[in-house]
């Protein structure tokens, strides 16, 4: 009965695919930022925090509000892969510098509901058991905010995205081309890389505007 079991739970865990609601920033666009001179910051401070499946599926159902349940902090291994890969990413273009950087980057990452495979164990599978039958969906949301402070002025980015992930013992042949470990670093490096985009964007017009108005003061 036990090996049944498993054989089950194997099934059900591997028999899924996800999918993602985002755009990707194409190449030509992140070589473009690339190669543009810009003026990096010295710090950059990363958050990443989870509103675990177990308790947000509560709020899903209507049996807590969001503001009764904890929100806690990601697992550490998670959150180290992130921040190395945020501060290389930022390093790369140019916009991070502990040397020669001036002001801060503040990054918050907020996950609504992200699962493990030990919650789907204790929770999803024992609530949806006609998975085997019927199809059924669990979502993520992510939630980034951006916020890069100097003394000639400060910017502020903010990204939403979703990961879909839908259980059914047919998808089973598919799961290898869509698991969720894989669609989630896509949609990371992909809201990074948008973050770059638009403090780059936003940092020209800034520094525009800041010399534009420099320049009139100097000639009156």
């Amino acid at each position: 009965m036990k090996k049944i079991l498993r054989i089950i739970i194997f099934f059900n865990l591997t028999s899924c695919i996800s999918t993602t609601n985002i755009n990707i920033i194409p190449r030509k666009d992140i070589m473009e930022v690339v190669k543009k001179e810009k003026k990096p910051y010295k710090k950059i401070l990363v958050q990443w925090k989870n509103y675990s499946y177990t308790d947000f599926h509560k709020v899903s159902n209507l049996e807590k509000t969001l503001d009764e349940i904890k929100l806690k902090e990601i697992d550490e291994k998670l959150y180290i892969k992130f921040k190395s890969r945020a501060l290389k990413l930022f390093k790369e273009n140019g916009l991070y510098d502990e040397i020669k950087g001036e002001g801060t980057i503040k990054i918050l990452l907020i996950t609504y509901g992200r699962w493990d495979y030990n919650e789907l164990l204790t929770t999803y599978l024992t609530d949806t058991p006609y998975i085997l039958i019927f199809p059924s969906s669990l979502s993520v949301k992510y939630k980034l905010t951006v916020k890069a402070e100097r003394e000639d002025g400060n910017l502020k980015f903010e990204d939403e995205a979703i990961i879909k992930t839908t259980f059914f013992i047919p998808l089973l042949p598919l799961y290898p081309l869509f698991t969720y470990s894989g669609r989630e670093k896509t949609l990371l490096n992909n809201m990074i890389y948008k973050t770059i985009l638009e403090l780059s964007k936003k940092s020209d017009s800034l520094s525009f505007h800041f010399n534009n108005e420099k320049s009139f003061i100097e000639s009156k």
